[in-house]
């Protein structure tokens, strides 16, 4: 588990009538990479039908809402692309015919019952103003109106001699406009001009204002049952021209066009379908293939000459949450160590120490039980909080309160020095398992000989000089030097030369005090610990001196405040200290992703609807 793993190398054989399907069964598995093996001898199995794709995308944005109504199928697709392309756009085109005087009318009556809705609104309001509605429609021939709405605050230089009554309206600006039915066109031009509408009251629209909405009541309830029947007859014709079928047949083709573009030509019949899979053993593509039935040899073999495999994490599903702050930075070369299975002691270590706590800590366990069906990463949240809750009981807080539970190790604010330093000792601990990772890299890379002459003296330097500091009178000194002669001895021998081993000197003295400045960043650990002790009290503290009710309150919110705040503060510090102090001995992130071919788009499959 402690190595990415590579993907294999897939070739599949089949007719050239059969790509695109074969493909859209192969990228429904989510475990193909398509890859070229020569990629000159590329060919693009859909040239001959690009025009005919454009023309489709451009009839999809036109009618996309009236064929999203029908189900969308595809079938076999045994037909050449060319032979699919041409007989989709015919039928569209004689659905189109029939079709198209349909959506007029239905646009039509659609319209105009939304303006008749805002009518009645506006009318609504009229009824209990001092506006005689009756007057305004008996108004003529010399006279006309018409409503508008506008955006907020929209000023409007009205030709003589126009009026203007205000309607009120929700979040926009509404007028009704009465003048010389001569001066009306000019009105309406400025409203145009100011991005507004233009309500115009039908000629049938009479009386005053409640004849007026029951007269609208009725007109909408027509319209309503209208547009009805012109939905009902274009779900008709869609049917009548087995629309479904082209139309998904058109989808598939547009995804290959966008997603894959061409194949390697194996004949004049047939294709070479070549690249990567994460299935190993190929038995998902397999059992895929043979399941659609498709004409489709399938092997998996060697890759060609200089192909660069993409890399995958192998880890168990407890594991795989874990693997965010590898991908983080790419995904492990394959001579590189896959720290996943680490990370699964180290975060919930950091993030308990910094969140010990046992009521807080079950918080973050049941609300990651709680998310876990429905996120993968909730898993996190889950083993973090067991962490917090196992450090609270060493820490003996609950919900802030230290004393209603025995502290099995300390109170951090009692013995702060000891919580600073045991990270510290964690971190010389963590970064030589760092860098005895970068010997099991170098080991997988063919460099373990140089790994051992300098890295391995380096290592030995760097815990010699940490026992010094940790326990001076036991005399590790002679194992610094011991490191520092190996380093020096190994820089020779690789360099066969003074100058080299002079420079050597250099590299040590900057990789020292990274590895100092490393061990530093621990001692944020302890101080994030101090401070989530020390906030939890304060929030105690301000508890117990409120009466009753209120003293309950301020703890309940000063915990939740804790656990949200501190929580964010305390998983980035995590973060930070695995990604920039841990992963920097030992991963650069150099492997190459594995990016499965996106699935086509999810169509019912089989016959008619």
């Amino acid at each position: 588990m402690l190595r990415p793993v590579a993907t294999r190398w897939f070739e599949v054989l089949c007719p050239r009538r059969e790509a695109v399907r074969t493909l859209a069964e192969l990228a429904r598995t989510g475990a193909v990479e398509l890859e070229l093996r020569r990629p000159e001898a590329g060919e693009r199995l859909l040239a001959e039908i690009t025009s005919g794709l454009d023309r489709y995308q451009g009839l999809a944005r036109r009618y996309q809402r009236y064929w999203q109504r029908g189900r969308l199928r595809h079938g076999p697709l045994l037909e050449a692309p060319a032979q699919v392309m041409e007989r989709a756009l015919a039928r569209i085109a004689a659905w189109r015919r029939e079709a198209d005087p349909l959506i007029d009318q239905l646009q039509a009556s659609e319209e105009e019952l939304t303006g008749l809705r805002w009518l009645a609104q506006i009318i609504e309001q009229l009824r209990t103003s001092t506006l005689d509605f009756a007057g305004l429609t008996a108004a003529g021939p010399f006279l006309g109106s018409f409503c508008t709405i506008l955006p907020k605050h929209t000023r409007l230089d009205l030709p003589l001699p126009m009026l203007a009554r205000s309607v009120p309206w929700h979040q926009e600006d509404c007028w009704v406009l009465l003048g010389p039915r001569r001066r009306l066109e000019g009105a309406m031009a400025q409203v145009k001009a100011q991005h507004g509408r233009i309500l115009i009251r039908p000629d049938w629209l009479k009386g005053d204002a409640a004849t007026a909405l029951t007269l609208i009541q009725a007109r909408r309830a027509e319209l309503s049952e209208r547009i009805v029947e012109h939905d009902a007859a274009l779900d008709t014709l869609f049917d009548a021209y087995a629309l479904g079928d082209c139309l998904g047949d058109l989808l598939w083709l547009d995804w290959f066009s966008r997603q894959v573009g061409g194949l390697e030509p194996a004949s004049a019949n047939l294709s070479w379908i070549t690249g990567w899979t994460d299935d190993l053993d190929g038995q998902r593509i397999s059992a895929a293939l043979d399941q659609a039935g498709t004409r489709a040899l399938l092997r998996l073999t060697r890759p060609p000459p200089g192909a660069r495999p993409p890399q995958i994490l192998r880890n168990p599903g407890w594991l795989q949450p874990f693997e965010l702050f590898a991908r983080a930075l790419g995904v492990p070369g394959a001579d590189e160590a896959d720290p996943t299975p680490l990370l699964a002691l180290v975060v919930p270590l950091l993030f308990g120490y910094m969140f010990g706590d046992v009521g807080q800590g079950l918080v973050l366990m049941g609300l990651g039980l709680w998310l876990m069906r429905r996120h993968l990463l909730a898993r996190l949240l889950v083993l973090c909080g067991a962490s917090a809750t196992v450090f609270g009981l060493l820490f003996g807080s609950l919900f802030g309160i230290e004393g209603l539970i025995p502290a099995l190790w300390l109170h951090p604010l009692a013995h702060p020095l000891t919580v600073l330093l045991v990270p510290l000792v964690f971190a010389v601990g963590l970064l030589s398992v760092g860098q005895l990772l970068a010997g099991f890299g170098a080991l997988q890379a063919g460099r373990l000989g140089q790994w051992l002459a300098v890295d391995a003296g380096l290592l030995l330097l760097y815990l010699g000089l940490a026992g010094m500091l940790a326990w001076p009178e036991a005399g590790l000194g002679w194992i610094a030097l011991l490191g520092l002669g190996w380093y020096l001895g190994g820089a020779y021998w690789l360099a066969q030369r003074l100058l080299g081993a002079l420079a050597a000197v250099g590299h040590l003295a900057e990789s020292a005090l990274q590895l100092l400045t490393n061990t530093l960043s621990f001692a944020r650990v302890g101080a994030f610990a101090l401070a989530h002790a020390a906030l939890s009290v304060a929030v105690v503290t301000m508890a117990e001196a409120a009466p009753g009710w209120a003293a309950l309150l301020i703890l309940l919110l000063g915990n939740l405040v804790i656990v949200l705040l501190e929580g964010l503060v305390v998983s980035i510090q995590t973060t930070r200290l695995v990604l920039f102090e841990f992963f920097n001995r030992f991963l650069q992130g150099t492997g190459r992703v594995f990016r499965p071919l996106p699935a086509p788009p999810a169509l019912v499959s089989g016959g008619a609807s």
